[in-house]
């Protein structure tokens, strides 16, 4: 009998059904020729260097040629460490410019120690990336928007810079930047890194925004919102804004965002107030979906406290009767049994307060 012939088309659905089994993709590469270009498509769509294993002599051992490397499979690289290539130049590290069609990228230092490592042998890398994500701890400013420069198709930017002394001083603002329509996510403690977004000559049209501050960076959060207003449909905030003796900072006014139908908070034990405040000047009514994140809540909340948690109750559950609009509330394990009490028109319609979402 001859042997069944499959087209070629349910043979690469067969394949890249395996995507997530190295194993077996392996073993395809040795069936038959022609099923190696679609088993190196899934074995090298993801490639991870990290300073703290033997990835980085493997790849160079196996590919000693760059320019004969499967990196044209690789539509994700992540970069972790690699204090040594910003101490020995791109010359030295040829590898990494064979990544020319990678659509995400992750570059990230583990710690202050290492942060030798260099963006500039990263600029301009591929011009099919659309998603960037740097974790740096003390990076050069100028260096992380050059970089974030040099890709015109970017949409996704996710930051985390560490050091709140880095400042943008030798920084040309560029003619050209992304139009950056995707999401942002901002973290660490350098305020300078908005600032640095706000001079971008394209704009920011950037459709989801989470922002996480160890501090109440209320304006500089508006400032980003207000840029986005036509476009921004979802907004995640986390940060603490005030303690018991400070001053309650003035609310988001996210009411000129026609899009923005999904609203999160993260806040401390005595931010549930600026949180009722923020929503009421948002236009409640249009949204669709409201988080609320309470970090600190005490077994023996205080009367301001108790105060912010009814008037939160009573604004959520007007929301829900006459719009549908379910709220969520969550974390800490105490909130569960004072939610009677800090809750009361939200438990009485059946609402409980969730446990470990995540953002």
């Amino acid at each position: 009998m001859s042997c069944p012939f499959l087209p070629p088309e349910l043979l690469d659905l067969i394949v890249d059904h395996l995507h997530d089994q190295p194993i077996s993709l392996k073993s395809c590469c040795l069936v038959s020729k022609s099923w190696i270009p679609r088993a190196r498509r899934n074995l090298f769509a993801r490639i991870e260097f990290n300073s703290y294993s033997s990835s980085i002599e493997s790849w160079r051992n196996a590919f000693p040629d760059p320019s004969l490397s499967p990196t044209h499979y690789t539509r994700v690289l992540e970069i972790i460490g690699l204090p040594t290539v910003g101490a020995a130049g791109a010359r030295e590290f040829p590898w990494i410019h064979s990544f020319r069609r990678i659509v995400t990228l992750f570059v990230g230092t583990i710690g202050w120690s290492d942060d030798r490592l260099s963006l500039v042998h990263f600029r301009g890398l591929s011009p099919t990336l659309r998603s960037l994500s740097l974790y740096c701890a003390s990076a050069p400013l100028p260096e992380i928007f050059g970089l974030i420069c040099s890709f015109p198709l970017l949409e996704d930017l996710a930051l985390h810079h560490e050091d709140p002394k880095c400042d943008l001083v030798g920084w040309t603002i560029p003619s050209t930047s992304p139009k950056l329509t995707g999401s942002l996510k901002l973290g660490g403690q350098n305020l300078s890194i908005i600032r640095g977004l706000l001079c971008l000559p394209g704009g920011l049209h950037f459709s989801k925004i989470l922002v996480s501050r160890p501090v109440g960076d209320v304006e500089s959060i508006m400032d980003l919102a207000s840029r986005c207003r036509n476009t921004l449909e979802s907004l995640r905030v986390k940060l603490f804004l005030h303690t018991v003796n400070s001053k309650m900072p003035s609310p988001l006014d996210l009411s000129r965002a026609p899009k923005l139908r999904d609203v999160g908070f993260e806040v401390g034990p005595l931010d549930i107030q600026w949180v009722v405040v923020t929503l009421k000047a948002t236009k409640p009514k249009l949204l669709r979906q409201i988080t609320i994140h309470s970090n600190g809540v005490s077994p023996e909340p205080t009367p301001e406290a108790v105060r912010g948690w009814r008037d939160l109750d009573h604004l959520l559950a007007g929301l829900w009767t006459s719009h549908s609009i379910l709220p969520k509330i969550s974390r800490r394990d105490c909130l569960q049994a004072l939610a009677p009490s800090l809750l009361p028109e939200l438990t009485s319609k059946g609402f409980k307060p969730e446990f470990g979402y995540e953002w």
